[in-house]
């Protein structure tokens, strides 16, 4: 794995990226970074680097009910949160 040092030192190697949020998002980006002391593109490059390299896979079981829930397939629907643990069995 790449370490972040590594990561956040290759300037040469750095790609130029434009992405559209939605201005909400934008404001509490700035804020986010202005608390942490950060700029905006070293919060978005550590997510970044976060989620390309996170050790944290879905188990086979995961897996398996992710793809039934972008099949929508077992979906089960409640109208409220005591029918929904009263079908679930809770």
């Amino acid at each position: 794995m790449l370490k972040k040092e590594a990561y956040m030192s290759a300037k040469h190697n750095l790609s130029r990226m434009t992405i559209d949020i939605p201005e909400e998002d934008h404001k509490r980006l700035k804020a986010l970074a202005a608390v942490l002391g950060k700029s905006m593109r070293e919060i978005v490059a550590d997510w970044i680097h976060g989620y390309l390299y996170s050790e944290n896979t879905p188990n086979a079981e995961t897996l398996k009910a992710i793809d039934k829930i972008e099949k929508n397939k077992d979906l089960i629907e409640a109208t409220d949160v005591q029918d929904l643990f009263k079908k679930l069995g809770i």
